[in-house]
């Protein structure tokens, strides 16, 4: 809808009245309302006060289910838009000829304007504002949550099992996977476009060399500090029932058939493709990172034309972060489909069978968890404040069970909620799906030990130090989707000398361990992200800190 205003103190009053009438006609109120409306307002205000003569303020807006955005339009010259991302406040402060009001409007831009976005075209300047109803966002989805639980425990108790495999094959497995599928479809064009416009955009290449070794370094510490949790939590608890290993007899060749290249040599020469398209069509985040890097790095060096190819990465990335934004309005179906969907197929009785060795799994991720929030303390952040801020994002990655699905939402956690720059999240995110996996090696170190001591196989420090080392070199190289775990899981036991019949414990509960993985890897590369731009001083810390 758009609507057009005199450029005149009524016309922007009544400019802004529109704003608020369109907020509570979409039950946008109380703080975001007011916050809203104070953007509004003195973004008009900015573009009024460099606009050409008898111009006109048109006003545009249009809503998705769970955010409304506006566009104030007018025209002018292009100017230096106060959007507090790559802006100095003190730019706006010291200005000469900058008048009392100019420089408090641009500080109130400056500090609450992260939902902005300025752009000049055709000699026109325009302002986007995006409110959206975040404060429902987690709420709405834990209720999808809970509501999954109590309609599988009550399917599962009173209706035919025949019904329920109707239930979940023509309903509820196809909206997830529908959901995943777009979530996957967009992951590579996100990832490309987000670290060429990292590399384009960096000024110094040795800071950038810098960042990616403290990510790479960091992602490497984590890993092992995994590993060793698993292996503690497994002897604290020491799960494995010996009597179970005579009901392990399911048919495992789907799994133990499959293969997974643990060599380090493969594993580097497989970084460069043999073509350009395939990375893109295979979801290779390796070779993704690659192309995308090189992309970046020669934007650079082609002259005239780096502008413009600049502004065109910035563009199509700006583009497929929307499509992310549309796809994960969503999530709460989704959720829903996918939770009531794995309590349908495991049932409780699958769930207590195991229930030793998920307690260990749960008490290594407790221990990460710690890990983490010491990583945060040591940079000098809240971890309660870091974790109030992220939790609506990491409930969706539980709800995914991919890490490479969840890609997209930790990008978007990164820029919206955590106020982190480009230069950094383009970067660890996408190269954390792919070689950041704590959650995984929690599981397989403590999977594989439980295993072993139902079939009585007796592990010697030697095999440990063998079993650490494969486990972080196959969880590494090992793809972030559902059931990879469990095939890199045969070939551990293999390694052990225990019978790969052994995973046929675990292939029941592979749906809820995998939620419990997506979660711990996400929240170890957002984690790692946060520590690393707190570092560089590319995270607005002030809008970080008075985010609720």
């Amino acid at each position: 809808m758009k609507q057009s205003f005199t450029v005149d103190n009524a016309g922007i009053g009544q400019a802004v009245d529109y704003v608020r009438a369109v907020l509570e006609s979409k039950k946008i109120r109380g703080k975001t309302a007011a916050m809203t409306a104070l953007n509004a307002e003195e973004s008009m205000l900015e573009l009024v006060a460099h606009s050409s003569e008898e111009s006109q303020l048109s006003v545009y807006s249009f809503s998705f289910p769970g955010s409304v955005t506006f566009e104030f339009s007018i025209k002018g010259d292009e100017y230096d838009f106060p959007d507090g991302i790559s802006s100095s406040i003190t730019d706006y402060l010291t200005t000469d000829d900058s008048s009392v009001a100019d420089s408090l409007r641009r500080t109130i831009l400056y500090k609450t304007g992260r939902n902005l976005q300025y752009k000049h075209k055709n000699g026109v300047n325009t302002v986007r504002l995006t409110v959206s109803k975040s404060s429902q966002t987690l709420i709405v989805t834990l209720g999808a949550l809970f509501a999954a639980i109590v309609a599988g425990v009550l399917l599962a108790a009173f209706a035919p099992s025949d019904w329920n495999l109707a239930l979940d094959g023509n309903f509820l497995t196809p909206v997830k996977n529908m959901y995943m599928n777009a979530l996957k479809m967009i992951a590579a064009p996100v990832v490309f476009f987000s670290i060429v416009g990292c590399f384009s955009q960096q000024s110094n290449p040795s800071g950038l060399g810098r960042i990616g070794g403290k990510i790479i370094g960091t992602y490497m510490i984590t890993t092992l500090i995994a590993v060793c949790v698993g292996i503690g939590s497994f002897f604290i608890f020491r799960p494995g029932d010996p009597s179970v290993a005579a009901g392990l007899t399911a048919d495992v060749s789907a799994y133990t058939s499959q293969e997974v290249s643990i060599s380090v040599k493969d594993m580097i020469v497989g970084i460069v493709p043999s073509n350009f398209l395939s990375p893109f069509i295979e979801s290779n985040m390796l070779q993704l990172i690659f192309l995308a890097v090189l992309c970046g790095i020669a934007v650079g060096l082609i002259g005239d034309y780096s502008v413009r190819l600049r502004e065109l990465f910035e563009a199509l990335g700006e583009l497929f972060l929307k499509i992310t934004s549309l796809v994960m309005r969503f999530t709460p179906l989704a959720v829903f489909c996918s939770i009531l969907s794995m309590v349908l197929k495991t049932g409780p009785s699958s769930l207590l069978s195991v229930a030793g060795m998920m307690g260990a799994f749960l008490f290594g991720l407790v221990i990460m968890m710690i890990v983490y929030s010491m990583i945060l303390v040591i940079s000098g952040l809240n971890p309660l404040h870091f974790f109030k801020l992220y939790a609506p994002s990491m409930l969706q990655v539980f709800s995914l069970a991919s890490s490479n699905a969840a890609i997209t939402i930790n990008l978007e956690a990164c820029n919206k909620k955590l106020h982190i720059s480009p230069k950094v999240y383009g970067l660890s995110i996408p190269l954390g799906a792919t070689i950041n996996m704590d959650g995984t090696s929690v599981l397989l170190a403590v999977q594989a030990l439980t295993i072993a001591q139902i079939y009585g196989v007796d592990i010697s420090r030697g095999a440990l130090i063998t079993l650490a080392f494969s486990i972080i070199l196959m969880s590494v190289g090992a793809p972030g989707v559902p059931g990879s775990g469990v095939i890199i899981l045969s070939m551990l036991l293999s390694q052990l000398g225990v019978p790969v019949e052994g995973v046929a414990l675990v292939i029941g509960i592979g749906p809820l361990v995998g939620m419990f993985i997506s979660m711990c890897n996400c929240l170890g590369d957002v984690i790692i992200t946060t520590a690393v731009a707190k570092s560089e001083k590319l995270m607005d810390l002030e809008a970080y800190r008075k985010k609720s």
